[in-house]
């Protein structure tokens, strides 16, 4: 029988040319994938947002690499989960394209409303979770004064500080809402076992874990800082609280360590950035934002990479990137950021300034040792990935081919 090639809808908010964030790197390599791999089964177009261009609620379609993407002008409102202006552009996107399945990622801005839809038109489909979105009002678990919640909100009327105009009546109708999408959907996808396990605690059953793994399009290679004798130490993850910045340059700054320098990334500044600075005794480097393409070249400046997030990582592709380069972590143990760090390539912490600063000190005693590559084993690829996504999504298609077939033979499964 002539294999007929199933259409997958891939939804995200951000996607090229505008792209941000370890979650749509995942989704860009799942698309590639499932093309250049797959491309005998499955047939890929893409939904996603610009949320830079005006007026809202404009659908432009323009071509990436052979696919259709799809991009609809949005406000940036990440709170805020049904909008039905976006569920009936959506509806009209579903009739039509007329997907097989919809594969659902990052989906604040877009909101709710649109796997609304797609459950009314009886479309199988997958959620893959990559934060806290769904399960609270603080996408990453971390709220405006600065408290994390590791577990989420397993008790649903447990008092917390609700954002600024949210009643604990919106938050629970908010909440209900979206873990009542979840659960009627084909399947929950969370992107490490720890993220999978805060989502169980929260209430959300249906729920399976599909690591991310780092692109298989890229050779990482081995980090290179033997043009000082220094141990260079970075924060990459931009200079925001809830990823540990704040801390970080606090023990630095009461750092007296001869052996170390500090490299830091700055998201607000663009790339190509460069300036010098002093944080007590050591030097630091601040450098604007560095697009996906140039991450190797990154990594191999870095000798240790400092990942210290006070709010809940689902994963952390950082982390795993640049242990791929032989970098040394230093990883927050809350969430999963750490989850893949060992005694043979850093250290797991809880974040704190003096813990910070207890593990440079280390480092500035042992800088040899910290100059030298660190031993991560294999790390998992995006093809690994993807190729277990490819298992969840024929499961998907098979259990929707019995729906609209009751009287399918038990014996022999459809060839899909």
């Amino acid at each position: 029988m002539t294999n007929i090639k199933k259409k997958i809808a891939v939804v995200n908010v951000l996607f090229p040319p505008k792209a941000l964030g370890g979650a749509t790197n995942i989704v860009v390599d799942e698309v590639s994938n499932l093309i250049e791999r797959y491309g005998s089964d499955f047939e890929v177009v893409v939904f996603t947002t610009d949320v830079e261009r005006r007026p809202v609620c404009e659908l432009t379609v323009y071509p990436y690499n052979g696919y259709r993407v799809y991009a609809l002008s949005a406000h940036i409102n990440n709170w805020e989960y049904r909008d039905q202006e976006f569920a009936q552009i959506f509806d009209d996107f579903l009739a039509l394209e007329q997907p097989d399945l919809v594969h659902f990622h990052c989906i604040q801005v877009l909101t709710g409303s649109v796997v609304e839809m797609t459950q009314k038109r009886n479309i199988p489909h997958l959620i893959t979770v990559h934060d806290a979105w769904w399960i609270s009002d603080y996408q990453f678990l971390f709220d405006k004064f600065g408290k994390a919640y590791p577990d989420g909100h397993p008790d649903p009327f447990e008092k917390f500080d609700l954002p600024d105009g949210v009643t604990i009546e919106q938050s629970l109708q908010r909440r209900g809402y979206l873990k009542g999408l979840l659960s009627k959907s084909d399947g929950v996808l969370a992107v490490s076992d720890t993220f999978r396990k805060i989502y169980e605690k929260n209430g959300v059953t249906n729920i399976k874990t599909n690591k991310n793994g780092i692109s298989s399009e890229v050779v990482w290679l081995p980090k290179d800082t033997g043009h000082t004798e220094k141990v260079i130490c970075a924060h990459v993850g931009g200079m925001s609280p809830h990823k540990g910045f704040d801390i970080f340059r606090e023990a630095v700054m009461a750092l007296n360590a001869s052996n170390i320098e500090v490299l830091v990334v700055d998201h607000g500044k663009s790339e190509g950035y460069s300036s010098q600075t002093q944080w007590g005794k050591t030097k630091v480097t601040i450098i604007g934002l560095v697009s996906q393409n140039n991450i190797v070249d990154l990594y191999r400046r870095i000798d240790v990479l400092f990942a210290p997030a006070v709010c809940v990582e689902s994963f952390g592709l950082t982390t795993r990137e640049a242990a791929a380069c032989g970098c040394w972590i230093v990883a927050s143990d809350i969430g999963a950021v750490g989850d893949d760090v060992t005694a043979d390539n850093g250290f797991r912490i809880t974040p704190s300034a003096d813990n910070l600063l207890s593990v440079l000190n280390q480092i500035d005693r042992s800088s040899s040792k910290y100059k030298g590559l660190s031993k991560s084993g294999k790390i998992r690829s995006s093809t690994d990935q993807v190729g277990e996504l490819v298992k969840f999504i024929n499961g998907a298609l098979a259990n929707n081919y019995e729906r609209l077939n009751p009287l399918l033979s038990q014996g022999e499964s459809p060839n899909l």
